[in-house]
């Protein structure tokens, strides 16, 4: 009789364990759709706040959907500037570019062009080699260059946004 009575005790507990591990598989299961549920709510909202603020109001108050983000820069590129640098031993080869606002700057530049190049070959007959040979001389030769490329336009902001190196030889 003992025999009989382990063997209903044993079938009564493989259920019971069965069920516990189905719960467990289950409430784990659950947990994870919840946090992927949960990240993916999470990714969503803070992609969609991100869009918000983009579409909200801009530099100086004005909508940001009124700005002027999606036209392709303008550059005007002039021709070659070639120059005997400060003490005589060495030249310089330069080609810039300038980036302008808009059409009609670009055009204003081609009529103030003699005068532009005019002080671009002055500032670069000043500089000596050593000057331009390392980053920060590169650097403060561009803003030199864009505050005389500024110059004929004080009048009307900053229609010169940058000047651009398009290839700078030393010899």
């Amino acid at each position: 009789m003992s025999n009989a009575a382990a063997v209903p005790a044993s079938e009564g507990a493989a259920p019971a364990k069965g069920k516990s591990k189905l719960l467990i598989i289950l409430v784990a299961v659950f947990a994870l759709l919840a946090a992927g549920g949960g990240g993916a709510a999470w990714f969503f909202h803070s992609k969609n706040a991100a869009a918000e603020a983009a579409k909200g109001e801009g530099e100086e108050g004005k909508p940001a959907a009124k700005k002027e983000s999606g036209k392709p820069p303008i550059f005007v590129t002039l021709e070659n500037f070639t120059v005997n640098l400060a003490g005589g031993d060495h030249f310089m080869q330069l080609g810039l570019v300038l980036q302008v606002k808009d059409e009609e700057t670009a055009e204003k530049i081609k009529a103030f062009l003699p005068q532009i190049r005019s002080k671009v070959l002055l500032l670069l007959s000043a500089k000596t080699p050593e000057e331009l040979q390392e980053a920060n001389g590169k650097q403060a030769l561009i803003a030199e260059l864009l505050a005389d490329a500024r110059e004929p336009f004080h009048a009307e902001g900053e229609n010169v946004q940058a000047v651009l190196l398009g290839s700078m030889l030393i010899q």
